[in-house]
């Protein structure tokens, strides 16, 4: 028994140093997108950046919340985005109605798809603008 443990610890080990996204994101910054006017009914930006990663060394997300669902967008890049996604999610029921209502996923882009490729690297350039700088600097950097 203790061997097995032993080996599922090195093997976890390896399997963590081998992929780059089990590595630690790191916060650089967090803008309330309502104070912006960037959301109706709550919402929030989050800046990260993972350390001495190549090409996307770094994420936008975005969270924005309503009273009909919630979208979430996540945006990899570094000199330049290399991924995007949108996903929506709308109640049957709005929350006030059922504080117990489970969202339902109504919508997905991505850059593969045509109307992504349209929509998505606007809303990265929209959110991107949100963010201090000297912090986006840092997604650059290497």
């Amino acid at each position: 028994m203790k061997r097995k443990i032993c080996i599922c610890g090195v093997i976890g080990s390896v399997v963590v140093l081998a992929n780059p996204a089990a590595a630690q994101w790191t916060v650089l910054q967090i803008v309330d997108l309502t104070e912006l006017g960037m959301s109706t009914e709550s919402g929030e930006a989050t800046l990260y950046r993972l350390p001495d990663a190549g090409g996307a060394n770094c994420k936008i997300q975005v969270v924005h919340f309503g009273e009909t669902g919630k979208t979430i967008h996540d945006f990899e890049f570094g000199s330049r985005l290399s991924s995007a996604e949108k996903k929506e999610f709308r109640y049957k029921v709005p929350l006030s109605v059922n504080a117990k209502a489970k969202p339902i996923l109504t919508e997905k882009l991505s850059l593969a798809s045509p109307k992504g490729r349209d929509v998505l690297p606007k809303e990265f350039e929209a959110y991107k603008s949100a963010f201090d700088p000297k912090q986006l600097a840092k997604c650059t950097r290497r």
